[in-house]
């Protein structure tokens, strides 16, 4: 099988897989035992999906037609694609077989489950797929939370309440956020990516002021969570974040003015600053 060069979000695999931890996390703070084969089959499920919009986007990208008998470079690669989405379809039945046995493929997590493979699927289709690309970090964190994060919760049969639906909202501005700051970095720097894309779309004066709306959006909800949660001595330090989140909107400040802008340093705040509040939002909960 030739190797594919497939082009994963790894941001947003990783964003997701974290958000979805601190969904059990939650529901085994509850006091509930955590079952680790759901748990997998949450897991494998979404990977499977992911892999199957990457391998999709790649098809489309390749103009050999995969089911022809001529035989090139870009044929072989084709195969290894449609093998692999073979095996991407039976790890899903696979994951949803593990779910059904345990009896919790119902209710919400079904929904989630669903709602979950019609955004992925969105970004499949021919006109929705520009739809998709152009609104890339909404569907994404859409996906990292609420869908990822109350799945997390609910496959441990975690019940639902307003605090999480509170907590799932700054999760899914500060996603929205760094994954913009990042999609100035790739259109800075790649210059297929200025043809589409939500910067290209809306123009980077309302990408910027997009990125800073969602930043501000993040420290309110998360001191509206605080505030209803009563989990102020322990969730306090997630505030901390706006330092972070304050020197990211500086140097995109920068940026506007005309000054070159350190990229590197600009990613490393993006991802920093989301991956330390899932952590920060964790830590209370494993030292319980």
């Amino acid at each position: 099988m030739q190797k594919l060069k497939l082009n994963v979000n790894w941001f947003f695999a990783a964003s997701a897989t974290a958000s979805y931890m601190l969904g059990v996390m939650i529901a085994s703070w509850s006091g509930r035992a955590v079952n680790f084969l759901t748990l997998a089959a949450g897991l494998i499920i979404f990977y499977a999906l992911t892999l199957l919009q990457e391998l999709q986007r790649f098809l489309t990208s390749n103009r050999v037609n995969p089911f022809t008998r001529v035989r090139s470079g870009g044929q072989n690669q084709s195969s290894s694609a449609l093998t692999l989405i073979v095996a991407a379809f039976f790890v899903i039945f696979a994951g949803l077989y593990l779910l059904l046995q345990a009896q919790v493929l119902i209710g919400t997590n079904l929904l989630l489950l669903i709602f979950l493979g019609l955004i992925v699927f969105l970004s499949l289709g021919r006109f929705s797929r520009l739809w998709f690309n152009a609104m890339s970090w909404f569907f994404e964190g859409l996906v990292v939370s609420p869908i990822m994060f109350l799945l997390g919760s609910a496959i441990q049969e975690y019940q639902f309440s307003y605090l999480l639906f509170l907590l799932c909202l700054p999760i899914f501005f500060l996603y929205g956020a760094s994954a913009i700051t990042l999609l100035f970095s790739e259109y800075d720097q790649n210059s297929s990516s200025r043809k589409n894309g939500f910067i290209a779309s809306v123009g980077w004066e309302k990408a910027l002021k997009f990125h800073h709306g969602l930043t501000l959006l993040t420290y309110l909800g998360l001191l509206i969570y605080l505030a209803s949660s009563n989990t102020w001595s322990r969730n306090w330090p997630t505030l901390l974040l706006s330092l972070i989140s304050g020197a990211e909107v500086f140097f995109l400040q920068q940026m506007a003015g005309g000054m070159r802008p350190n990229w590197q340093l600009l990613r490393a705040l993006a991802i920093v600053q989301f991956f330390s509040l899932i952590y920060l939002l964790a830590y209370p909960l494993i030292i319980k």
